[in-house]
């Protein structure tokens, strides 16, 4: 599934979208995509948002069809956000 111009985020080789995904598994996120948003989350481009939100948002995660591998994720601020992040995505 395209996430955001020219983000991908993939569940093994498979595009996320319209596939139900098992909740014990793990996405995958490409590194240097993650990192060039934390890169943003740093300069202060999320501003009056959380951690956990601005990376839900900004990856839009709503389009993921199981929801329970991302619970908490959006509340997460900081270091809990983060851990989240490393619980749930694989940064390939």
């Amino acid at each position: 599934m395209r996430i955001d111009k020219p983000y991908w985020i993939t569940y093994r080789s498979y595009h996320i979208e319209d596939t139900i995904l098992d909740s014990s598994r793990s996405l995958e996120i490409e590194r240097a995509v993650f990192d060039k948003f934390i890169g943003h989350w740093e300069q202060g481009l999320f501003e009056g948002q959380r951690l956990g939100q601005a990376f839900y948002n900004h990856f839009r995660l709503h389009r993921v069809s199981d929801q329970s591998l991302l619970m908490g994720l959006y509340e997460a601020d900081g270091k809990k956000a983060r851990n989240e992040i490393r619980r749930i995505f694989h940064l390939g």
